[in-house]
């Protein structure tokens, strides 16, 4: 854990409390309730712009980033891992959502921070802190990408939010394997390090790997896909999934509806499959994600 501790940077930390849930139990006293939080998470590498500069086959990436920003409302998204959000697209695409998400980093760091950016609705989450942690890129150079915690405005209930890109091996980068085998144990070790908080804990984005990523992540933290899976008693079944992208959630967390999209309409947007979960936080499984009652 020490080594973990080297690599976050807090960057903000702001507290909120609101009020405890009740309700009457019918005797004229009132007992605590557990709510639920609903909602729709999405994992988006939503393909960088300088990636189609000139190109035949893709629109440029302000006008895929429009269409990304449809596709998103589509699916009622509240909370979203971009991948490859480059400076433009971020521009262009809260220019189009007219400010109705939240984002982090965004334009707050580094030019190449906001690729790997997490939104939210404004409307259901509250930021409560936000900061990075540093990970193996390309040529072992070190990348930032973000966590933040935010309240579910409803609920009152807090999750926390990780979202990743560890590099790919191809033939500009051959040698990635190990750098992204690093990058997985870093993000499984602070995993484990937020899920101490009780909270519920989320992690999306292009993790460059299949069976691997999902036999790790799922066997050295209490962890689960969206998208299924098992892995019990050292036997573990990624149920051959056919995408890079990820998107994974503490065990107690209930997921369903989950879609890859790979529509006529994401293929006009991005190379990557669209993936898309409804998921529940239950208070009951998660008191420590409970407001603090009001003294």
């Amino acid at each position: 854990m020490g080594c973990l501790a080297t690599v976050i940077t807090a960057v903000l930390s702001v507290s909120v409390s609101g009020p405890a849930s009740s309700a009457d139990a019918g005797d004229g006293s009132t007992a605590s309730t557990a709510p639920t939080a609903d909602f729709t998470i999405s994992s988006f590498n939503v393909l960088g712009s300088s990636h189609t500069v000139n190109s035949k086959r893709w629109a440029p990436g302000t006008t895929r980033i429009q269409w990304g920003a449809q596709l998103l409302a589509d699916h009622g998204t509240d909370v979203v891992g971009f991948n490859e959000l480059q400076g433009d697209q971020l521009e262009k695409f809260m220019e189009v959502t007219g400010g109705s998400y939240g984002i982090y980093p965004g334009a707050e760091l580094l030019w190449r921070d906001s690729n790997n950016s997490i939104a939210w609705s404004r409307s259901m989450w509250e930021l409560v802190e936000k900061r990075t942690f540093n990970i193996p890129y390309f040529d072992g150079q070190m990348r930032a990408m973000p966590i933040v915690l935010l309240r579910h405005k409803a609920t009152g209930l807090s999750a926390y939010f990780v979202n990743v890109h560890n590099p790919a091996t191809n033939r500009k980068h051959p040698d990635s394997t190990p750098y992204r085998r690093r990058a997985t144990t870093i993000e499984i070790d602070l995993v484990n390090e937020l899920r101490q908080s009780g909270l519920p804990v989320f992690i999306t984005g292009d993790m460059n790997e299949r069976d691997y990523y999902f036999c790790r992540m799922t066997g050295e933290a209490p962890m689960k896909a969206a998208r299924g899976g098992t892995n019990l008693n050292g036997v573990c079944d990624a149920q051959n999934p056919p995408s890079v992208s990820w998107i994974f959630g503490s065990k107690q967390l209930a997921f369903s509806g989950y879609v890859e999209d790979k529509s006529e309409f994401v293929q006009k947007i991005t190379d990557h499959r669209v993936l898309f979960s409804d998921v529940s936080i239950d208070g009951a499984s998660f008191p420590q994600a409970l407001p603090a009652p009001a003294p």
